[in-house]
């Protein structure tokens, strides 16, 4: 009963997460997802350790929930950046010339893609024509930095 809780309710954030993404908001598509997950998780938690108590259960559900999640999560994140998925999107507009979609791959122009997924989520900034790291994106480099260390991850 606990697991099917979980999956019931990773059901219902993935479906609330579809509906959150159709409403105009300046958030990227992680945030929206935890927007609705997080409140859900904690809906999860407190009804597992209600029903069943502090059991193998209750953190068995708990661990599967978050688990869907950063599955979930990781999935959708790593599309956004796939080669093949926005080579579907822009050939389902249409068909395209071979030429097209060579100039979209060109290395020039990927990653100018990137840079301005960066600029979006304002990780990077410009300042006097040049990109720098934001405080955001230092944030996040420090994180990775403590994760890299604590997994001892050494850089090559």
């Amino acid at each position: 009963m606990a697991i099917l809780s979980a999956l019931a309710i990773f059901i219902l954030a993935v479906l609330l997460h579809g509906l959150v993404m159709r409403v105009p908001m300046r958030m990227d598509s992680v945030r929206r997802f935890l927007l609705v997950g997080a409140p859900l998780g904690l809906v999860l938690v407190v009804f597992a350790l209600s029903r069943f108590g502090f059991t193998l259960p209750s953190f068995a559900a708990i661990l599967l929930y978050a688990l869907l999640c950063e599955l979930y999560m990781f999935c959708f994140t790593l599309v956004i950046s796939s080669v093949s998925v926005t080579m579907l999107i822009m050939l389902r507009q249409g068909p395209i010339k071979n030429a097209k979609l060579a100039l979209t791959y060109d290395p020039h122009e990927m990653v100018q893609l990137r840079v301005g997924r960066l600029l979006n989520a304002g990780f990077i900034e410009r300042r006097d024509g040049r990109v720098l790291v934001a405080a955001k994106g230092l944030k996040l480099h420090r994180v990775f930095t403590m994760l890299r260390r604590f997994f001892r991850h050494l850089p090559n």
